[in-house]
């Protein structure tokens, strides 16, 4: 883990325009929090969270705005997040999407872990952030901020009727919470254990009208390129993006994925377990991704995709995809709209 966690520099640009919005003096704010002005255009600059935890008290205090992390949300875009806000948008789907921000999360703010984990029929959208030193890495307003964006970012690509079923926060109740009802559409309970979104499953799962994989996929190659420069690729993302590469021409072994990112196959498998996983955990996942993304936008055969994935029978696929999904390919294909290819 970074001794010192950063969040990319659409976040500036964000915050910039929302206090002009509000009718105040931007940069000045900004200097007295200890930005550098200097970054402020530049789109490769990275913000230490400790700037954005000083920012966002000073804001609360000169905006009168206990909300203000939902006034930034609103000036979110795709650019904001560099490349991956154009990976997000050219997701087949909103759970697609999600993934790939669970995925990428270092690149939006390495001082919080993201998660995707199912309940029931829905999905909780976890934010989990990072305590170093006794001190929390993101400011209650900078989780405001962030899963306000999220929600605002969905609405845009679903549609103007999305809304989460419900809204945790940890932070303290405000004394008057009806911004925060308004900006998510939906209730949002106080000082609880997470902060997270609940999210309809069935929405998640449809097709995306602006859906382009190899738009996609190139805008997921910049991104790898973004985190590698600025050293935020922990071993995990490493393994998870050598797999995306090297899955397409069989199932890459941890000694072929060692030798890709110039290490040795135990020093990997040591520093994965460091962070609490494994090659085996890794290439399950990214299996199990791209399996979902396959059924859902190719018309090949199960059988065909099978074999694409490393499978040595289609029937240890289907067993597979009903562990990761809880349906057989044809059923989550059909779902989703589309005709199931013959086998």
């Amino acid at each position: 883990m970074a001794q010192t966690s950063s969040v990319v520099a659409g976040w500036l640009a964000a915050v910039t325009r929302t206090l002009e919005a509000l009718g105040h003096d931007a940069d000045q704010l900004l200097l007295e929090a200890g930005a550098d002005l200097a970054d402020k255009y530049v789109q490769e600059a990275r913000f230490s969270s400790a700037l954005t935890r000083r920012f966002w008290p000073l804001a609360v205090a000169r905006t009168g705005h206990a909300d203000i992390g939902l006034h930034a949300a609103r000036f979110v875009c795709p650019t904001t997040f560099h490349a991956l806000g154009f990976s997000l948008w050219a997701s087949a789907s909103l759970y697609e999407a999600l993934e790939r921000m669970v995925r990428f999360a270092a690149l939006l703010n390495d001082g919080a872990d993201l998660a995707l984990e199912a309940e029931g029929d829905n999905y909780r959208f976890c934010m989990r952030v990072q305590v170093i030193d006794q001190q929390a890495q993101i400011a209650p307003e900078g989780v405001d901020y962030f899963l306000g964006a999220v929600s605002k970012l969905l609405r845009d690509m679903r549609g103007p009727t999305f809304a989460p079923l419900q809204v945790n926060l940890r932070r303290a109740a405000p004394a008057d919470p009806q911004p925060w009802r308004e900006h998510f559409g939906a209730p949002v309970h106080f000082a609880v254990h997470d902060d997270s979104l609940l999210l309809n499953a069935a929405e998640l799962r449809r097709p995306l009208p602006t859906g382009n994989p190899e738009l996609a996929r190139q805008n997921d190659r910049l991104v790898g390129e973004y985190l590698a420069r600025h050293q935020l690729l922990n071993p995990a993302l490493q393994v998870r993006a050598r797999l995306l590469e090297l899955l397409p021409g069989g199932v890459p072994t941890l000694e072929a994925v060692a030798a890709a990112l110039g290490s040795n196959p135990r020093t990997l498998q040591y520093r994965l377990t460091r962070q609490g996983t494994s090659f085996s955990e890794i290439l399950d996942e990214v299996r199990a991704s791209l399996a979902r993304q396959y059924v859902q936008q190719s018309q090949q055969s199960f059988s065909a995709l099978a074999y694409a994935l490393g499978f040595s029978e289609p029937s240890h696929f289907n067993r597979a995809f009903k562990r990761w999904t809880g349906e057989t390919p044809s059923r989550f294909r059909a779902r989703l709209g589309q005709e199931p290819a013959a086998s």
